[in-house]
């Protein structure tokens, strides 16, 4: 999920909304339905991609790097006790 680098995930989630709400809106004004609807698919896609991302993925990162410093942590304990 590291694909788009240059930009911070929330500036990647209000993006992709931002060209979603674009395709919608150039599907109600234009005559272009076919390229449109592709492109509101792809922009659906990846503004779920990046909200997922944004309040999950990137939360349960930090909560398993908390959760091996705690098990590093208790098992240094455990074997300073048994020493």
């Amino acid at each position: 999920m590291n694909r788009f680098l240059a930009i911070s995930p929330q500036s990647q989630f209000w993006l992709f909304n931002t060209a979603l709400i674009l395709n919608i809106l150039g599907m109600v004004l234009t005559d272009m339905w076919l390229p449109m609807v592709v492109g509101a698919i792809v922009t659906t896609y990846l503004s779920v991609d990046a909200l997922v991302r944004l309040r999950y993925v990137i939360p349960m990162k930090k909560e398993i790097r908390d959760l091996r410093h705690e098990l590093e942590s208790a098992r240094k304990e455990v074997k300073e006790s048994y020493e």
